[in-house]
């Protein structure tokens, strides 16, 4: 398996990801301590990432004080190094009515192009500018809020697996890769590829096969669970990024997966399979200081489990 140069979205940061590992875009809903949601026509205040490059379309319902940063405690995550830890926030401050605050940042916070010095009222449909990010602000109903939350699940997730999709990983990848070079931290990356699909595929048929990637890919991520992040390639490959980890604790990430694979089975219409994966690991800095070159020293760890007869992990 090869990841091609042009696979490799130039990145931003955003959960720098040791700061990482819940790196990956959805719907967040922020709520006042005096209720809940309410009914489906009822406004809520709404905020979509419209221009970013890892968060693009990822979105939040704000119904209390929500800050906008870097940092995994806000309430709006951004992958963007140019964002401060907290950048801004927004703050209720009325029926319907919001304001913004910048928080000290380093590059200021602009609504319309025009930076803001104090509270400025927000208005349905405001574009507001964090770093190299573009938040539109609405004020809007639980279907447009429902119709939002699929889009973005459209947009950055793969339909089989559930992982997040592959230009939010690569992008995800390189912010933390960025944030380990700065801080003088560690990142692993992982290749994998399933053991076997062709021969399931041609005895059992492609519908199998695609369930077992799905069950594979989803395996993959419980294992993972707050550790990294993990994508699908295409077909039966994968990756994974695992923040603050080195080549040794990275392989005992990667032999965690294999022996989950491996146990766990997958059973379809009474038909019970037990496929495994190969898994290739390579580290920052110990391996590369290069994203290119992390990729390849990986993609050879991978070849290499492949060539020992499988089912291995290889570094």
């Amino acid at each position: 398996m090869s990841i091609h140069k042009e696979h490799l979205i130039p990145s931003l940061s955003s959960e720098a990801f040791s700061e990482h590992s819940d790196l990956l875009p959805g719907t967040l809903r922020v709520e006042s301590p005096t209720g809940g949601l309410q009914g489906p026509h009822t406004k809520r205040a709404f905020v979509t990432v419209i221009r970013g490059r890892a968060d693009l379309g990822v979105h939040a319902v704000v119904d209390g004080r929500a800050v906008l940063g870097r940092d995994p405690s806000c309430q709006l995550r951004l992958l963007d190094h140019q964002v401060s830890r907290r950048h801004a926030a927004i703050i209720p401050a009325g029926k319907d009515c919001y304001l913004l605050q910048d928080l000290g940042s380093t590059n200021g916070t602009s609504v319309g192009g025009t930076p803001i010095a104090g509270p400025h009222p927000l208005s349905d449909g405001d574009k507001i500018q964090v770093g190299g990010t573009v938040i539109r602000f609405s004020l809007a109903d639980e279907i447009e809020v429902d119709f939002q939350s699929e889009i973005a699940t459209l947009v950055g997730t793969d339909p089989l697996t559930g992982l997040p999709s592959k230009r939010r990983f690569d992008d995800a990848f390189e912010f933390a890769l960025h944030a380990a070079q700065r801080g003088g931290g560690s990142v692993a990356i992982l290749m994998m590829d399933m053991d076997g699909l062709k021969q399931i595929n041609d005895t059992h048929g492609h519908l199998f096969g695609a369930h077992a990637i799905g069950k594979t890919g989803r395996q993959i991520a419980r294992v993972l669970s707050t550790k990294g992040n993990a994508c699908r390639f295409g077909g039966d490959e994968f990756s994974a990024f695992l923040p603050g980890h080195d080549l040794k604790a990275a392989k005992s990430v990667a032999e965690q997966i294999r022996l989950a694979i491996e146990s766990a089975g997958i059973v379809k219409d009474g038909i019970e399979l037990k496929p495994t994966i190969s898994i290739g690991v390579a580290s920052f800095p110990e391996s590369g200081k290069l994203l290119l070159d992390l990729i390849t020293q990986s993609d050879e760890a991978l070849y290499r489990a492949k060539a020992k007869g499988k089912n291995q992990v290889s570094v």
